[in-house]
């Protein structure tokens, strides 16, 4: 059984509602554990087999007091007990069985169940004919889950989402998910009834370069490559192609050409697609995003303004 996870769509901002419960976004793997027969299969989001890649979680099936199909996330946990991007990035790609112990010894994985899809057989989703309901297949869950070592039921809380984001943004993490009592499971579908409320991150990179631009920017530049200060050069970090306005994005193409150089400021070998021009390190950008990747780049860079108050130095010292 192939079971596709539902998708939320992006919430603009927090909220608290009586309608909704509210759950930590976890930063991790979305898999669907399949249960049967006393085992358990690790589906990934795009139908993949992930059970050779957890070790650690082949006692799910006798967590599960039932045939069923659980949805959650794979995470690794910090020493605090909160899900570590990074971490759960050196589990997935293995195949050799003594990198994949090893990698468990060191980062080790926890099944963070929120959902379950299908029970004694019987699909529950929307597709089927006696769909549950959010709070339903919630009842189910905790009935047929039993809660402990690697395989977790999540928390939620009722109605209070604002606070939960404020705690969220406390510890740092990813977001929040805003989910409807009443919703039913759309196997593969992005609907309101699922809300994700993700939590940006600020920071000052220096621009390195510019891309060239399509479309409606064919004469302008694409997007600014952005780097950290580091022994050597700039470490490419990505580039940011969104968050300007007209005026912005002319005024900086504008800047840009005229500190153009035919040398790169990055560190050797960096290589940039569709580059227009690398330039003198010399601005600063503030960007929002929301994460970094195991190497070291930047997720959904968004260009917020140019900091004409700092330099390379302030962002290497900062």
């Amino acid at each position: 059984m192939t079971v596709k996870p539902m998708l939320a769509a992006l919430a603009k901002e927090t909220f608290d509602s009586p309608d909704h419960i509210f759950e930590w976004k976890w930063n991790g793997l979305r898999i669907v554990g399949h249960c049967e027969g006393g085992s358990a299969l690790l589906q990934g989001r795009s139908g993949a087999d992930f059970t050779a890649q957890f070790p650690e979680l082949q006692g799910l099936a006798q967590q599960v007091k039932a045939d069923a199909s659980v949805d959650g996330e794979v995470v690794c946990l910090d020493e605090n007990g909160l899900p570590d991007f990074n971490r759960i990035q050196h589990r997935i790609g293995k195949r050799d069985p003594m990198i994949i112990k090893h990698m468990a010894e060191k980062f080790p994985a926890t099944f963070m169940v929120f959902d379950v899809v299908s029970v004694f057989g019987q699909d529950i989703t929307a597709t089927s004919r006696e769909p549950a309901t959010l709070m339903q297949r919630k009842e189910i869950l905790g009935k047929i889950l039993v809660s402990d070592g690697a395989v977790k039921l999540t928390s939620w809380v009722d109605t209070n989402g604002m606070a939960l984001y404020s705690e969220a943004v406390r510890l740092n993490q990813e977001g929040i998910m805003a989910k409807t009592k009443m919703g039913l499971y759309y196997p593969g579908g992005r609907t309101d009834c699922w809300q994700k409320l993700k939590i940006p991150k600020y920071a000052n990179f220096v621009i390195g370069g510019y891309t060239r631009g399509t479309g409606w920017r064919e004469d302008m530049m694409g997007a600014v490559i952005l780097g950290k200060p580091g022994e050597g050069g700039l470490r490419w970090v990505g580039n940011a192609g969104s968050g300007f306005n007209n005026r912005v994005l002319a005024d900086l193409y504008g800047a840009l050409q005229r500190i153009e150089t035919d040398e790169s400021p990055f560190l050797p070998g960096t290589k940039v697609p569709k580059l227009g021009s690398w330039v003198q390190p010399i601005l600063v950008a503030e960007v929002k995003y929301y994460d970094v990747t195991k190497g070291g780049q930047l997720i959904w860079p968004i260009f917020q303004r140019v900091r004409t108050d700092l330099t390379m130095e302030d962002v290497r010292n900062g």
